[in-house]
């Protein structure tokens, strides 16, 4: 695998892009979990296989195991991160990733990048206690730190076009169709 700029594969994505313009499908992507309950509030969640364009398009063999718990005061043991602490660490790893590739595509080094996000939640809702209160977040903020070689400006505009592109962010912006079905096993 090439590395370009910042150890972004700018060739693979060059090619994803050409692939996607010759077939708008390409870019039809998804990605699928599955989580397994492991007793009290704790699970894992698995992720192996992603799709482009109805196929998988991931590697062979590819598997990763993501433990989660809750705090005490929701019912867990506090051995992984919860499911919120997963969404915060899930907008770092699309902010930084996509800042890194954005400097590499606009041609400039990056020494560090540090994210760091919060996301509110205001529990009323969820422990059914104000059925006012949302059970949903209630506010994301987050804070990029970046040191590089190029100007503060170049360093800016790499972070500037993520606050516009991140797939994490626009999916938490805007409402999105969620379907959802049940299998009783008896």
């Amino acid at each position: 695998m090439s590395k370009g700029l910042n150890g972004i594969d700018l060739e693979s994505m060059g090619n994803f892009a050409e692939a996607a313009k010759a077939d708008k499908g390409v870019a039809e992507v998804k990605f699928v979990a599955k989580s397994t309950w492991k007793g009290g509030a704790r699970c894992d969640a698995t992720i192996s296989e992603f799709y482009s364009n109805g196929q998988v398009a991931s590697r062979p063999g590819r598997v990763f195991t993501l433990p989660m718990d809750e705090p005490p005061p929701m019912g867990g043991h506090d051995a992984h991160p919860n499911p919120g602490e997963m969404l915060a660490a899930a907008i770092c790893g699309c902010l930084t990733a996509g800042i890194a590739a954005n400097a590499a595509l606009f041609g400039t080094e990056l020494d560090s990048i540090e994210v760091e996000a919060a996301v509110d939640w205001n529990l009323l809702g969820v422990l059914g206690i104000d059925r006012e209160v949302p059970c949903g977040a209630s506010g994301v903020h987050y804070t990029v730190t970046l040191k590089g070689k190029g100007s503060p400006e170049q360093l800016r505009r790499s972070k500037e076009t993520l606050d516009r592109k991140s797939a994490i962010l626009n999916s938490l912006l805007k409402p999105i169709p969620v379907t959802s079905s049940t299998v009783i096993v008896e």
